[in-house]
């Protein structure tokens, strides 16, 4: 045999050695371990969807209990008032929640008034005359004996649409006392819903509607939670409404969902690098393939190293490796977006659990614009502990936490209208924001936050009083006029800072506002 003849037969049995290992390793290692991956991130996306579900739902029923729990509306409830309408009740108001429809009850389940966004919505859609609507959708008699808030939420078939609704008992603003009734509020489960929840979720899905006595005993309960059992493009589940009816199919489509045949890239790599290891002698392949894995490598150990993403340069001379890197490099792109997603939902201050600086910015330009756009009056309080240094010197650090958690919910429990934000400016610092009508009732708001943290008797005893008390500055601002054309949210904040010192000299536990008005103009030319 002569040696080329023996160099192309070693040729091709090494050949087929590499072959025959690649696919030992592809479907004895790699595809079970890619299938369970595969699998878990279905999962996950699943998870994900149920979320963003949950999210959109609860948002709805926060929205819900403010109306509910507030003495307006339980006096509207005992006799209603065209008044209370038109201040409160404004078909725009509703518009901007993206409520579809709001259902006032008395306790005897009568209607007294509604708000229908069309007449798909109309109270003769609601499902009255089913088993489950009292005590599912409206509170059971024996809710009305507890006195205190009680919440129902799902889906329901309101005729043609299939919607969220949300069910609180209607009691005064301190969540205790009698329940006068109870209010209904919905959101149609739309397009749109399902737009946003798949923008916040980065996964493709839609909601179907189903038929009237619709069955299908094959199809799990997506709220089970439901089992990716077997890979595939897409999952379907049916989703129950309150009263136990499949009411619509949801459809999640995956990004990856079938497993990869042996034809593909990370194959075809896997099967040239045993042939690479083989074949020490072919030098150029070893450059073409080893050169862009340093440079990959390099770039992910900085990336662990430094905790930053980065970017891997595309310009390689195999095609594989090029589409790889590029597809990396999509990769960075979207985790970049999905991180400052994740970074914008960090609006809570983590001790306390109120609004938090960041919250405080976004809150207060809104509420700056709003003003100049003629929607009222607006007001900013700086609200500070006295002594809070030396209560934490004697008794730590962990029961100024505690005072700290205690007077955020008490200032919470104040402000809870539309237009009012408690935030944690820093340290032991609050800030409010107030946005009303009325300068009046925007001071006496004031002034019961700074009795409300009295009322706490928490004892301090390097207090003059031996209790914890605040003193609070405040700058008020009525209906814009362009003469405040120069003032944004920022100063009002310094104004009222200015306040709180004044306070402070004052001899502290005292509030002190500063009331801008509009200065007359000259005449000119007299």
């Amino acid at each position: 045999m002569r040696l080329n003849h023996f160099l192309n037969l070693l040729s091709l049995v090494l050949l087929l050695l590499s072959l025959v290992t690649a696919s030992v390793i592809y479907y004895f290692l790699y595809l079970p371990a890619i299938e369970q991956q595969v699998l878990q991130k279905q999962q996950k996306e699943l998870a994900v969807v149920q979320k963003g579900i949950e999210f959109s739902q609860r948002n709805l029923e926060t929205l819900c209990y403010d109306y509910a729990i507030w003495d307006g509306m339980v006096d509207f409830v005992e006799s209603t008032s065209e008044d209370f309408i038109q201040s409160n009740l404004l078909d725009n108001t509703f518009e901007a929640a993206s409520l579809d429809g709001f259902y006032v009850f008395n306790k005897q389940g009568g209607l007294v008034w509604h708000y229908a966004q069309s007449e798909d919505y109309s109270p003769q859609y609601l499902p009255q005359s089913l088993e489950g609507f009292i005590g599912k959708i409206l509170p059971a008699d024996t809710v009305f004996s507890q006195k205190k808030p009680s919440i129902r939420n799902g889906l329901i078939n309101m005729g043609s649409k299939l919607v969220y609704f949300s069910n609180v008992t209607i009691l005064p603003t301190s969540g205790m006392g009698d329940i006068v009734g109870s209010l209904l509020v919905v959101r149609e489960l739309s397009g749109k819903v399902q737009q946003e929840i798949t923008e916040l979720s980065l996964v493709n899905f839609h909601i179907i509607k189903l038929a009237p006595q619709f069955t299908a005993p094959h199809m799990q309960d997506f709220r089970s939670p439901p089992n990716v059992g077997v890979l595939a493009g897409s999952h379907a589940w049916i989703i129950k409404d309150v009263l136990g009816q499949a009411a619509a199919e949801i459809t999640v489509s995956h990004d990856e969902g079938l497993m990869p045949s042996i034809f593909t890239f990370e194959s075809l790599l896997m099967f040239f690098s045993v042939l690479a290891m083989t074949f020490v002698a072919i030098l150029p392949l070893s450059l073409l393939v080893l050169r862009p894995l340093r440079v990959a490598n390099k770039v992910l150990t900085k990336m662990a190293r430094r905790g930053v993403l980065l970017r891997m340069p595309t310009a390689w001379r195999i095609d594989e490796i090029a589409n790889l890197t590029h597809s990396f490099n999509l990769v960075v792109d979207k985790l970049e977006r999905h991180q400052n997603y994740l970074e914008s939902l960090s609006f809570n201050d983590p001790l306390t659990g109120i609004a938090n600086r960041r919250s405080l910015e976004v809150f207060a330009q809104r509420a700056q614009e709003q003003w100049r756009d003629g929607k009222g009056a607006i007001g900013f309080l700086m609200i500070d502990i006295d002594y809070f240094k030396s209560y934490n010197d004697s008794l730590g650090h962990q029961a100024g936490d505690q005072v700290l958690i205690r007077i955020a919910q008490a200032l919470m429990v104040e402000c809870r209208r539309r237009g009012e934000l408690v935030t944690r400016y820093g340290g032991e610092e609050f800030c409010v924001v107030i946005q009303g009508d009325n300068i009046a009732q925007m001071k006496l708001l004031s002034e019961r936050l700074l009795k409300r943290v009295r009322e706490l008797n928490i004892y301090h005893e390097h207090s003059p009083l031996e209790i914890i008390t605040v003193s609070i500055g405040g700058v008020f601002y009525p209906p814009f006029h362009p003469q405040f054309e120069q003032d944004d949210w920022q100063t009002m904040i310094g104004l009222a800072d200015n306040q709180l010192y004044v306070s402070k000299q004052a001899g502290r536990n005292c509030l002190n506002i500063k009331y801008q008005t509009v200065h007359p103009l000259a005449l000119v030319g007299e």
